[in-house]
């Protein structure tokens, strides 16, 4: 593949009077790695030599343009000195032009339509397609007409081609990956209406019931040995942390509010591990107190 632009090269623009000649165009050749040459001229070209001793042809090749490849063969001319690489760019550059003004001039059984053609009617060699919609560009060379196709990842979108970045969705809108747009976030949750609401509410109302009730109790009888034995403050801390952790409940009901968000999980882990630090000591207690017992 080629690109093709007015030549802005500092060894083309310092030639002397290339300023006359009009128009200079720039020819950006993709690198081809000739395979196979070298195998070729040591196994063909002995071939060809043997081929041409009874048929004797001058000796001297005054312009590689003007000769073959059987000619150079017979006179022992070595294909290193010959620089195939720049030969072959030059040939493909040629090419492209004139392909080109073949093409914009209309020419057909050798004839053409003559106009003037401006530089830039010469039809540009893209070495990459366009990107579809969803994918963004990204530059693998020094030319920018060469790229890769990379998909936007999700909660990014493109509707358009040409673009190196890919755009990032709304606040309450998502996509998936290769989106040309973004969606609405739908919102699932919990009405107060609701009959699952209505059944945990209940079972709510029933936790709160039985721990706030055995606190009370606990409360009012603070001093007496039942309650002592069975942990005292200790045991009252527990059925408070309980009461909270019930109580963080009510925060995954309805829309969820911004303070509900902060303080459902919060509320919860810390309440509820207070609970278990509670029964954590009030075990250790039971143990300590059974094996001074035994003693």
């Amino acid at each position: 593949m080629q690109d093709m632009d007015w030549s802005v090269a500092s060894t083309v623009s310092s030639i002397p009077g290339i300023s006359t000649i009009g128009t200079v165009l720039g020819i950006a050749v993709q690198y081809t790695e000739f395979s196979g040459l070298d195998d070729f001229e040591r196994l063909s070209v002995p071939r060809l030599q043997d081929t041409s001793l009874n048929s004797p042809i001058p000796h001297s090749v005054p312009c590689m343009q003007n000769t073959n490849l059987y000619e150079i063969a017979i006179q022992g001319f070595s294909m290193s000195q010959y620089d195939v690489v720049s030969s072959f760019n030059v040939y493909k550059a040629v090419y492209a032009v004139a392909h080109a003004l073949h093409n914009i001039l209309h020419c057909d059984s050798g004839l053409c339509q003559k106009y003037k053609v401006q530089p830039w009617e010469v039809p540009e060699s893209l070495c990459s397609p366009e990107c579809p919609y969803g994918h963004r560009k990204l530059l693998t060379g020094q030319h920018k007409c060469c790229f890769d196709c990379m998909a936007c990842p999700a909660a990014t979108f493109l509707n358009k081609t040409g673009y190196t970045f890919c755009q990032a969705c709304a606040r309450d809108y998502w996509s998936e990956e290769e989106s040309e747009t973004c969606k609405k976030r739908a919102e699932l949750y919990l009405p107060w209406g609701a009959p699952l609401t209505t059944a945990l509410l209940i079972y709510l109302g029933v936790t709160l019931f039985l721990t706030l009730g055995t606190a009370v109790i606990f409360l009012f009888n603070l001093s007496t040995p039942i309650v002592k034995s069975a942990g005292g403050k200790t045991c009252l801390l527990m059925l408070a942390s309980l009461t909270v952790a019930s109580c963080s409940t009510l925060c995954h009901f309805s829309r969820p509010s911004q303070i509900g968000c902060l303080l459902k999980q919060p509320l919860f882990i810390i309440s509820f591990t207070v609970c278990l630090a509670c029964v954590t000591v009030r075990s250790f207690q039971v143990y300590g107190a059974l094996f001074t017992s035994l003693l």
